[in-house]
């Protein structure tokens, strides 16, 4: 008996101690769920995720045009992954956007006041678009800019280009020179010129949507803790046999026959 209720008292302390290292180690998380399954008790917590996560959307625009085209490029599908992200959104709550950033660009070729208002217009038309389309109203922190790309982004895809003058188209886009001087040089090199505005400026002329957001984790705990059995206690009570008096016979008048019992006015239980 002594021993049954020794190991009790030792599973009860043990699941105390891991119990009270569990909570410890919680401290930062959110308790969600708690049930048991025989001797443990299952926790499931809310992991905080401090990392954040960014993904990033283009959609692309045609030569001097600031509204959006769903047919141009791939912009139809470029939608349908924005769809998709911010139907999660509302289904997940453990993910959580912290920054919503949309940047219009224009390409290096023309005026630079043109180029900068075209790419203003360009992101505050998507701007408009998204929040009228996801209901992001004044709910997510949303940075609206614009930015006109400099020649000299062009710098990269000219020299993985197979123009011969590639050295040459290298230097005139980083000359230190006005935007539009270096426009008037490249529209006199025929090739460079082609192959600029064919494959690489119609990357330029987009809007970028980039999100950032943490996603936290559910994860599970378990804590050894035995149900404490109930225990009752009974009281043992030792009963003793009750034993009879030995009668003390005596013949008192033997002539005549008759015993007489001496004890019989006695008899009854004796604690002797």
């Amino acid at each position: 008996m002594r021993a049954k209720q020794l190991f009790i008292a030792l599973c009860i302390l043990f699941g105390a101690a891991v119990g009270s290292a569990t909570a410890q180690s919680n401290n930062h998380n959110t308790l969600v769920k708690e049930w048991r399954e025989g001797d443990y008790i299952i926790r499931r917590w809310v992991v905080a995720d401090d990392n954040p996560h960014t993904v990033e959307y283009d959609i692309f625009y045609a030569v001097n045009q600031a509204d959006m085209a769903a047919g141009y490029e791939d912009n139809s599908k470029t939608l349908k992954r924005l769809d998709s992200f911010f139907a999660e959104l509302q289904r997940d709550t453990l993910r959580h956007i912290k920054r919503i950033s949309i940047t219009g660009y224009a390409s290096p070729d023309g005026t630079i006041p043109y180029n900068s208002e075209l790419a203003r217009k360009r992101a505050q038309q998507l701007s408009r678009l998204i929040n009228e389309r996801y209901k992001l109203g004044t709910k997510y922190n949303v940075a609206v800019t614009s930015h006109v790309e400099p020649w000299s982004a062009t710098t990269d895809a000219i020299e993985h280009s197979s123009l011969q003058n590639r050295n040459e188209l290298v230097r005139i886009v980083n000359a230190n020179e006005a935007p539009m001087v270096i426009d008037n040089r490249l529209k006199h090199q025929t090739a460079a010129w082609q192959y600029l505005t064919h494959d690489v400026l119609p990357d330029m002329r987009r809007t970028t949507v980039e999100i950032t957001y943490t996603e936290d984790q559910l994860s599970d705990s378990r804590e050894y803790s035995p149900e404490e059995p109930e225990i009752i206690i009974v009281e043992e009570t030792v009963i003793e046999k009750p034993r009879h008096r030995r009668h003390k016979v005596e013949v008192v008048n033997e002539w005549d026959g008759v015993i007489i019992d001496l004890g019989a006015a006695s008899e009854g239980y004796s604690n002797q």
